[in-house]
């Protein structure tokens, strides 16, 4: 005779000749003080770092490198490896990739031609698209239904969603309701799977207050960890900035480095990044190292003018043959120009910052020049 509390999916996984989903503990039952051992004991994922079951956020600003952290600590769950010597709880993985889309595969790709891995037989799965934890049960309710048609074994260990704010469905991050219902639904996935739920945030505009969006969130997880990364060394840094079990205070330093996955329908090399660890540096310290913010926000202008209106060099001994996208100075500068470069109105203010930035950059080789044209060193080009 079945259980009257199964499931739908339940009874489709026992006519699929699959084990159900192991009921529910009653909930809300008093437990003597004599009797409290009788509790699962708290197990890790990745030893010291992640528990089972738990609650983690991973946040940072933007290029600092958090869903390339993420994602390598991911696959290695999937692949069964240790992660940073340490022991990992070897699982399933569903990556809800709702920011990057469709280019975490070629992130994925990346992580196997660097580590020579195949893919086929590794319970690593992708969502890539948008999902509503905020508004709606709906896609909640959807999601469980998915995670419970996957095979049953290896069984999950990890759900990650990317990022919090397209998981938000336009709710807003600074609203106590709001963020209560998001914190109530990742409560459920991490409750009806007993997989560990990492969830991949942004950092506020002050970076040194920690992540974005009302406090509730911070309250609410068990693990928060904090990536940053030094403008001038190009080096990151993933801090523990708190655990409710843990030790806090433990750093993983980290580079992206790039990897060619292939060529484009012109013929030109395609590439993402991998993590290659390296020594570790506190937040804090990555922070003192900042560029000047004249420095910083041409940088980023540059960056931008790259993007936009790059162009192929022409051959020359003066510009290395690694540098496939040059900018002319002028239009840099009309690109720093616009993002704000000097609190002064004059133009004399604007071309003294301006030429403070360029001389700063060119000092820490974080762009070559060679009039008129401009660059992101190999280094920086990639990050």
């Amino acid at each position: 005779m079945l259980p009257d509390h199964m499931t739908n999916a339940e009874l489709d996984r026992l006519a699929a000749g699959r084990p159900a989903v192991p009921p529910r503990r009653p909930r809300l039952v008093p437990i003597a003080w004599s009797k409290i051992h009788t509790l699962p004991k708290r197990a890790p994922l990745i030893r010291g770092v992640l528990d089972r079951g738990a609650l983690s956020v991973v946040y940072g600003g933007s290029n600092t490198g958090k869903t390339f952290f993420a994602l390598d600590l991911t696959a290695r769950v999937a692949l069964d490896w240790e992660w940073r010597s340490r022991p990992v709880r070897a699982g399933a993985v569903v990556y809800i990739a709702a920011e990057g889309g469709l280019g975490i595969e070629e992130r994925l790709t990346a992580f196997r031609c660097h580590h020579d891995v195949e893919a086929e037989g590794v319970p690593l799965y992708v969502i890539p698209e948008p999902i509503d934890l905020c508004k709606s049960d709906a896609d909640t309710k959807l999601l469980l239904g998915r995670i419970r048609e996957l095979p049953s074994e290896p069984k999950i260990e990890l759900i990650v969603v990317d990022t919090l704010s397209r998981a938000m469905s336009g709710g807003n991050e600074n609203s106590p309701d709001d963020m209560g219902r998001f914190v109530r639904h990742v409560d459920e996935l991490r409750i009806a799977t007993g997989a560990h739920v990492l969830v991949v945030h942004h950092a506020g505009k002050d970076d040194t207050r920690g992540a974005r969006g009302h406090s509730l969130l911070k309250a609410a997880v068990d693990t928060e960890i904090e990536v940053t990364k030094s403008e001038v060394s190009g080096q990151a840094s993933a801090t523990v900035v708190k655990q409710r079990d843990h030790a806090t205070g433990d750093a993983f330093g980290f580079r992206l480095e790039p990897v060619e996955i292939g060529q484009d329908e012109d013929g030109e090399p395609v590439t993402s990044c991998v993590v290659v660890e390296t020594e570790a540096t506190s937040a804090k310290a990555t922070r003192l190292a900042k560029l000047p913010a004249g420095a910083a926000v041409a940088l980023k202008a540059l960056k931008t003018a790259l993007e936009e209106a790059g162009e192929r060099p022409e051959a020359s001994i003066h510009i290395p043959l690694s540098i496939t996208t040059v900018v002319k100075s002028d239009l840099w500068r009309t690109y720093a120009y616009k993002s704000g470069i000097s609190n002064g109105n004059t133009d004399r203010a604007r071309q003294q910052a301006f030429a403070r930035a360029v001389d700063t950059l060119a000092a820490r080789n974080l762009i070559g020049v060679w009039e008129p044209y401009v660059w992101l060193t190999n280094g920086e080009a990639n990050r």
